[in-house]
C-alpha cells in the first residue's frame, strides 16, 4: 500500500487512510487540528493504518480541495517531526547553554591565548 488513500462518502466526508509506516501519528493531528475550522475531524488508527475523516464544515466551499491541502500539511508536519529528531542534540544543548548559571563550553580553552607565566598554582600541587 502507498502512503495515502482516499475516498468520498455518501454526505461528503472524505476518508483519508495514511500508512504509519510513512506517516506519524502525531504528524497527522497536528495537520488535523489546523484543518479543524473547516472539516470535523476524527481519526482512527488500526494496525499500520491511520484513517482520517474530514467532514466538511459549511464554510468549507471546495472540500477536495482543501483535502489535497491537508494531504500537503500532514508531510510538512512529517518533515518537521523528521528535522526534530534529527537536530534534537542541538538543540537540547542550546537550551542547556542559555538555561545554564555557568558556561557548558570552557571559553579559556576555545581560545589560542593562553598565558603559562601569570596562571596559578592548581589547588593540592602547592
Amino acid at each position: 500500500m502507498s502512503g495515502i488513500a482516499t475516498n468520498v462518502l455518501t454526505d461528503g466526508t472524505q476518508v483519508v487512510n495514511f500508512n504509519t509506516s510513512v506517516y506519524r501519528l502525531n504528524a497527522i493531528k497536528k495537520s488535523a487540528y489546523k484543518f479543524g475550522g473547516l472539516f470535523h475531524v476524527l481519526i482512527e488508527q488500526r494496525d499500520r493504518i491511520i484513517e482520517v475523516r474530514l467532514k466538511p464544515k459549511e464554510s468549507c466551499k471546495s472540500p477536495d480541495a482543501f483535502v489535497g491541502e491537508f494531504c500537503n500539511e500532514v508531510l510538512d508536519q512529517e518533515l518537521r517531526e523528521t528535522v526534530a529528531e534529527e537536530t534534537a542534540g542541538i538543540r537540547d544543548l542550546l537550551l542547556a547553554q542559555a538555561f545554564s548559571k555557568t558556561s557548558l563550553i570552557d571559553s579559556e580553552s576555545e581560545t589560542g591565548d593562553y598565558d603559562s607565566e601569570n596562571c596559578a598554582e592548581a589547588p593540592g600541587n602547592q
